[in-house]
């Protein structure tokens, strides 16, 4: 059995869901919000499956800090991704 085998039947179904999600998006980074809202989940839900993903070495995480709207609070906002590489290419 390979590893990809292996790593993906330790994920959820919610993982799956957000793996295909990412997936649609060729690359790109998907903030958090986008991929709950299409999904019809909580963010915590989507969070625990991301957290999932981020140990499996499936996705990756890229925080981007935002200005609050009134500049006296500093904040950040969340995206995600598939990575380049997945685990059965990594050990090819």
């Amino acid at each position: 059995m390979t590893a990809t085998a292996t790593a993906t039947r330790k994920l959820s179904d919610r993982a799956h869901r957000i793996v295909f999600e990412l997936a649609l998006h060729d690359g790109q980074w998907v903030d958090v919000a986008d991929i709950y809202t299409r999904l019809g989940l909580t963010s915590h839900q989507v969070r625990n499956a991301l957290k999932e993903l981020i140990t499996a070495e499936m996705a990756e995480r890229e925080r981007r800090p935002v200005a609050s709207e009134t500049g006296c609070r500093r904040t950040h906002r969340t995206y995600f991704r598939l990575t380049d590489e997945t685990p059965s290419e990594a050990s090819a």
